[in-house]
């Protein structure tokens, strides 16, 4: 039998955390496997919704997160359209019930599943007796009074506003997927830059601007400039791109795996008369930079 939890937690911050410390608290009490029941996309995708919110945790950083939060076992379903039409009895009594074994299923203030959002917390009490399982109810956790949500740190990230966005996730965000390859016009001017693919080109990319970020590679994290913007002066196609300058890093990473948390934004992206202009406020950023890092690894 297990300690059950089912929903999004895109993002997984300090409201998904509350609950999650409940379930892992509840199955270390009882004996049980703790499980996380998600979703490998955002259910807006499929459900073709016309404002499409922008990933905070593609997959396989979600997955990451919630097992280095302490949580057993995570089971990520492929929200399809059949799923979408399926009701919340059916899903509790032909899904759930029988392939987790529910002792107790932790629910949240907007936690729901099912055709139309049926399966909330009063549905689950309803059918507790049923299907021999009780239900634990978390308040949610609040931030001036209002519950923090995934949309309220979106708005944050949209804003260029990392450091509170990064308080309500209780971690830094970070950009996921690969090194790709640019114009390499970086390394000409001395600042040399990975330039990141998002792994799920449905994650959101934060305001444009500079900012200070820590890239972390399969064996080494550096801290870097990370560039998010269109580099006016230097390139005309207008395709927002993440570069990062890594800081006291030489190397050939083309083509590996690569995270990057955004730590502090500096400035706004700016176009420059000439190349000697960028160059010396890419110096001046790098100053900048390197006298916040000390504070960083304190």
């Amino acid at each position: 039998m297990t300690v059950i939890s089912l929903g999004t937690f895109d993002g997984i911050h300090l409201g998904h955390r509350k609950l999650l410390d409940r379930v892992r608290q509840l199955a270390t009490a009882e004996g049980l496997e703790s499980v996380i029941i998600t979703y490998k996309d955002h259910p807006a995708f499929v459900l073709n919704r016309k404002a499409l919110p922008k990933l905070l945790c593609p997959s396989e950083v979600k997955e990451q997160e919630l097992k280095r939060l302490g949580i057993d076992r995570v089971d990520m379903l492929d929200f399809t359209r059949e799923l979408a039409e399926t009701s919340a009895l059916d899903f509790l009594e032909q899904i759930l019930i029988p392939r987790w074994h529910p002792k107790i299923i932790v629910v949240g203030h907007d936690s729901h599943f099912g055709r139309q959002r049926e399966g909330n917390r009063a549905f689950l009490e309803r059918y507790a007796t049923r299907f021999n399982y009780r239900v634990e109810y978390v308040e949610p956790q609040l931030i001036e009074e209002q519950p923090i949500s995934s949309s309220m740190i979106r708005d944050f990230l949209g804003a260029g506003m990392i450091e509170e966005a990064n308080r309500l996730l209780g971690r830094n965000y970070r950009l996921s997927g690969k090194v790709g390859t640019g114009i390499a016009r970086g390394r000409e001017f001395g600042f040399p830059t990975a330039n990141l693919i998002l792994s799920n080109p449905h994650q959101l990319i934060p305001a444009q601007g500079i900012y200070l970020s820590r890239a972390h590679l399969e064996h080494a994290s550096f801290f870097g400039l990370t560039n998010i913007g269109k580099s006016p002066t230097v390139k005309h196609t207008g395709v927002v791109e993440i570069e990062t300058f890594l800081i006291d890093f030489s190397g050939d990473i083309y083509g590996d795996k690569i995270q990057v948390e955004l730590l502090r934004y500096l400035r706004e992206e700016k176009m420059f008369a000439n190349t000697d202009e960028l160059i010396a406020a890419m110096h001046r950023d790098l100053a900048r930079a390197s006298s916040l890092i000390p504070e960083l690894q304190a």
